[in-house]
């Protein structure tokens, strides 16, 4: 039996042979997890560098009994934050990909130095029977080859790119080196409920609710939009699986769908029944040529799962919940 120090009371705690420490716990991916774990009855730890008062994805879960909130960063972890985990999701990460045009060293230090530190903590530890890295479609930007399955090598178009692409290279080095049982899951843009509000389609979903116009960074660049429950059932079952069908192993997590970002405008326009307009600005840098179209056949014949919810149906779903926000908070109105 294993034991950690509570992160929240300081009192020791049985981890237990189920438990799961999750990076990144208080974002958007992150809390959705650490939700559905503790639903199936596991122990969950969370790891991140919100204040346990100020994460307020994670409002219920802090209370929950069989849940830990861990208020640290990547860059101070250490193997004794690990040890008793037999799993380790990381979905840490400097997330948005117009923060790395200004800061691009702060999206490095998050993105590759954060991911080193962890892959080190998860190698010196042991015990750890998967390491499930979040990865993303902007590591290969402008593909190659049509479909993008998980054969294709990292082409990273700007700096976020780069930070993502480099940070699953570390991955896979360790995983060559010393044997870091990883698994990478990949997606492209990733919406619902309680998602990031720098993501263009909150943006959107946004100013159109308040009367401002949609502002569309150049449009004929492509995305693959996934629903957050479509994801989140990814990971769990790559949890799940038996770690010689996962170990080792990257999957493409998507529906599959190819749409223009300015397809995507004319959606979210749709969905907020709002009557504004879309006005279309230059391309932001290196995007010109983007393209998500991701091959998921792969998470379909290894894991069994199919896309529940189509890319129109998300954005549908998303604004729903954008309008709860619209409502409650109108003196908050304002364009994004």
């Amino acid at each position: 039996m294993q034991y950690q120090t509570n992160g929240r009371h300081g009192e020791i705690v049985d981890v237990g042979k189920d438990a799961v420490l999750v990076t990144g716990a208080a974002g958007f991916g992150g809390s959705h997890l650490v939700r559905e774990l503790l639903a199936q009855g596991r122990r969950v730890t969370g790891l991140d560098i919100v204040p346990p008062l100020h994460a307020g994805l994670l409002r219920r879960e802090l209370e929950h009994p069989e849940f830990r909130y861990v208020w640290k960063s990547l860059q101070d972890i250490g193997p004794g934050d690990v040890e008793g985990h037999p799993v380790v999701a990381h979905l840490a990460a400097q997330a948005d990909t117009p923060l790395a045009f200004g800061s691009p060293r702060y999206a490095v230090m998050q993105n590759i130095e954060g991911t080193v530190a962890l892959l080190e903590a998860v190698r010196n530890a042991g015990g750890v029977r998967k390491m499930l890295y979040a990865g993303s479609g902007n590591e290969i930007g402008r593909p190659l080859t049509l479909p993008i399955d998980e054969s294709h090598p990292l082409t990273p178009h700007n700096p976020y790119g780069f930070s993502k692409a480099a940070a699953e290279l570390a991955v896979w080095a360790w995983y060559r080196a010393y044997g870091v049982p990883a698994v990478v899951l990949s997606t492209g843009v990733v919406i619902g409920p309680r998602m990031r509000r720098e993501v263009f389609i909150f943006k959107w979903l946004w100013n159109a609710m308040h009367g401002q116009p949609i502002v569309v960074e150049g449009g004929q660049q492509t995305r693959d939009l996934s629903f957050i429950d479509d994801v989140i059932d990814v990971w769990v079952r790559v949890i799940q699986a038996p770690e010689g069908v996962v170990v080792g192993e990257k999957f493409f997590v998507g529906n599959g769908e190819e749409r223009t970002v300015a397809e995507l405008a004319q959606w979210c326009l749709e969905a907020s029944g709002a009557d504004v307009p879309i006005e279309y600005v230059g391309y932001r840098p290196g995007e010109e040529g983007q393209r998500e179209a991701f091959s998921n056949e792969k998470a379909r014949r290894a894991l069994g799962h199919a896309p529940r919810v189509s890319a129109k149906e998300a954005v549908r779903l998303t604004a729903d919940w954008v309008r709860t926000l619209a409502q409650a908070a109108p003196e908050e109105a304002q364009p994004v």
